[in-house]
C-alpha cells in the first residue's frame, strides 16, 4: 500500500503511532503525533490507526516503550549475564 503524507499510521515492529512525514529512500518517516524524533520504518511494517489509536495517541506514545513486545530491538544484545 502508498501511504500520504499525513497519514496516521501504526509502526507494526514496536506500536508506535505516528504519521507520514515523508520518505527516506524506500523507507517511511514517521513522526510522533504530540512531539518527540521521527523515525524510519519499512512500509510493509506499518498499518492504518485506528480511529481510537488516533484519539488516545497523547496517552499510548509516551508509554509505548511499555506495552510494546518484549525483547530487545533486532540488533541490539539482550542484557549482559555476568
Amino acid at each position: 500500500m502508498s501511504w500520504a503524507n499525513g497519514a496516521c499510521v501504526v509502526d507494526k515492529r514496536t506500536g508506535r503511532i505516528g504519521r507520514v512525514s515523508g520518505r527516506a529512500g524506500a523507507r517511511l518517516r514517521l513522526r510522533p503525533l504530540q512531539c518527540g524524533r521521527a523515525w524510519d520504518c519499512p512500509p510493509e511494517s506499518v498499518r492504518a490507526a485506528t480511529e481510537w489509536e488516533q484519539r488516545n495517541a497523547d496517552v499510548l506514545d509516551p508509554t509505548w516503550r511499555f506495552w510494546r513486545p518484549a525483547g530487545p530491538p533486532s540488533g541490539l544484545p539482550g542484557p549482559m549475564r555476568g
